[in-house]
């Protein structure tokens, strides 16, 4: 189970956080108790938590893991895609400053924004965190708390598409859940993408998520 943190600041103003930024914003925490309480009500129940370990995906995984009685285990491999010169800017900004890497990203290149990392580079890692945790847990249910860009990457790496393909995959919401069962002999299979229903409105959720 891949989830997305709480919403920060930084998101609700699209600026570029990467492995920067700070923790919830009031939104991200009550968007991080809604999930707690889904998840504690569930059928199915998560045998270990995971976290990236930066600022707003730890606590998120702190919350949910107060609720379902587990300590999250937190581990940089699930860190968010570093971006260099590009954190800690909004949009406007990077268009200005850095408008060739700006344009070659728009259109799918996987370039190396702010000098950080390529897409490439972050599904490495990922997948490198995920086959570990895969393995530890053979048969159970784990939760993985991390990052738009860096779930987004790994899943579009399970579906085999490149950096220009994966943006046909719609933007996660905070707290969204994507649901990944693995088999040890073919692999990864994508179950559910970006279920935000413990949000209320999923449909008015999505449409007010920033463009990626």
């Amino acid at each position: 189970m891949l989830i997305r943190h709480g919403e920060t600041d930084d998101n609700r103003a699209q600026v570029f956080q990467g492995q920067a930024g700070r923790g919830l914003n009031a939104r991200g925490r009550e968007q991080a108790a809604r999930l707690a309480e889904r998840l504690a009500g569930a059928r199915i129940r998560l045998s270990a938590l995971y976290c990236s370990d930066l600022e707003r995906a730890a606590e998120t995984a702190e919350r949910l893991g107060s609720a379902l009685g587990l300590e999250a285990v937190a581990d940089a491999e699930l860190r968010e895609v570093s971006l260099g010169a590009w954190q800690g800017l909004s949009r406007a900004d990077v268009q200005a400053r850095f408008p060739e890497e700006w344009a070659a990203w728009r259109r799918g290149v996987d370039v190396r924004r702010g000098g950080g990392e390529t897409y490439a580079e972050l599904g490495n890692r990922m997948m490198r965190a995920l086959d570990r945790i895969a393995a530890r847990h053979a048969g159970e249910t784990v939760g993985v708390v991390s990052h738009g860009a860096a779930i987004k990457t790994a899943v579009g790496r399970m579906l085999k598409m490149d950096a220009g393909g994966m943006k046909s995959l719609q933007v996660l919401a905070n707290t969204g859940v994507s649901l990944i069962e693995h088999d040890p002999t073919i692999g990864y299979r994508v179950v559910v993408w970006n279920d935000a229903a413990h949000l209320g409105d999923a449909l008015a959720e999505a449409l007010s998520a920033p463009p990626a």
